[in-house]
């Protein structure tokens, strides 16, 4: 049985101890080839003026941006230190001029309506205390054709799923934040229900074996 979801803190998420300890991990992600940066693509995120959210130390939208022509990218995040992380990593990978990273809140995105050809977030979706207003948001910026896709968690994951992430996570910091992540993840039964209440009714949602996967186009 699924136990009900506990909300993550902000207080957990933005300590100094973790943002610098996530940053070692997904650095680790993305040397690993692991980072969602192939399933964007095939998803059809492959051209345009982009939009991450929740953007974190950068690692995924610099890797998608590496991996391809004539795009750009902005990151929003609500941590200060992660912002200039994600800045310091664009700088190292000479993606600055097609790269910017903001400080801000994604229950009121700094753009006008249809300003993204796509808009991306990876494990944010269990930390957002107002999903319903988020996923608006991400609506309201995307274009007209645009595509959308938003994967995280999820609650009930096997217990084999669960332990791989455990023992491949080496910090302990990190380790209490996936722990509490997990908890506070949604089912694909909520995601579903979530977008219900929503504009975003046609998109489609998949479970993955490591948690969910959010995909749409938004109509012309």
């Amino acid at each position: 049985m699924t136990k009900p979801r506990v909300p993550e803190t902000n207080e957990t998420i933005l300590t100094r101890a973790h943002v610098e300890a996530y940053d070692r991990m997904q650095a680790a992600l993305r040397e690993r080839g692991w980072l969602e940066t192939e399933d964007l693509l095939l998803n059809g995120i492959v051209s345009g003026f982009t939009l991450e959210v929740g953007s974190g130390p950068g690692y995924l939208g610099l890797e998608w941006l590496l991996r391809t022509r004539d795009t750009r990218l902005v990151g929003l995040d609500i941590s200060p230190d992660m912002v200039a992380i994600a800045k310091n990593h664009a700088r190292e990978l000479r993606l600055t001029d097609r790269a910017e990273h903001l400080l801000g809140s994604a229950e009121a995105i700094p753009f006008e309506d249809n300003a993204f050809d796509a808009v991306f977030t990876s494990r944010s979706l269990h930390e957002w205390r107002n999903p319903g207003t988020i996923l608006t948001e991400l609506w309201r910026v995307l274009k007209p054709g645009g595509r959308l896709y938003v994967s995280d968690l999820r609650r009930d994951l096997s217990r084999t799923a669960r332990k791989f992430l455990e023992k491949w996570v080496k910090s302990e910091v990190i380790l209490r934040s996936l722990q509490a992540s997990i908890g506070a993840a949604y089912t694909m039964a909520e995601v579903m229900a979530l977008l219900n209440m929503t504009e975003l009714v046609g998109c489609e949602v998949v479970e993955t074996s490591l948690g969910l996967r959010v995909t749409g186009i938004k109509p012309v």
